[in-house]
């Protein structure tokens, strides 16, 4: 009679299927509108999340430091446009260069052949909140909606974080007008609402 091996403490099951992984997406991370998420800087632990999404851009808000290695390496070996522009103060919006700044990322969030998209800044917060907010605009949300959602991801500006979209960027959020945006007149997003 033959025995059987001794048991080594391992289920053949485990030998024989692989442990799914584990998808983590980034902090503060969220569907926009159909073809946009949001979210804090991404990092290892949410490439594979990310992959599942199957980026074809990924735009940064924040400063123009060096991208993080390892995003700068994912969205490398992923074939992903990354997209750089900073907004984070908000009172460089009423400068001619801060507005021209603003529009160039506009005409890329505003181009769905550039979707899916993630835009994110550090921590999926005030400037994020500031372009999401952009973005509701010009889907004629009101302004009590426009600044609730930015609250929920980034704290009232004043409040106990501190980190929500300032008064100089909610005021030009009030100011900002559909006729102002640079659609794409090829690329039009289907969530874009029409007329004046």
């Amino acid at each position: 009679m033959v025995s059987a091996p001794p048991f080594d403490g391992q289920s053949i099951m485990h030998h024989l299927i692989p442990a799914p992984e584990v998808l983590v997406p980034p902090i503060n991370f969220a569907l926009v509108v159909p073809g946009i998420y949001r979210s804090g800087h991404p990092n290892k632990k949410n490439f594979g999340f990310l992959k599942q999404l199957k980026l074809k851009g990924v735009m940064y808000l924040v400063g123009k430091d060096e991208y993080r290695k390892d995003s700068r390496e994912f969205v490398h070996a992923q074939g992903i446009e990354l997209h750089r522009f900073d907004l984070s103060d908000d009172s460089t919006l009423y400068t001619s260069d801060g507005r021209a700044e603003l529009d160039t990322a506009l005409a890329i969030i505003l181009d769905s052949s550039n979707y899916p998209l993630l835009i994110h800044d550090d921590m999926g917060k005030s400037t994020c909140s500031f372009v999401c907010a952009l973005i509701r605009r010009l889907q004629r949300w009101s302004l009590t909606g426009i600044y609730a959602e930015g609250d929920m991801f980034a704290g009232p500006a004043g409040g106990a974080e501190g980190h929500g979209v300032g008064e100089a960027g909610k005021e030009f959020i009030a100011m900002y007008e559909s006729s102002q945006a640079p659609i794409s007149s090829i690329y039009r997003p289907q969530w874009l609402v029409r007329g004046p």
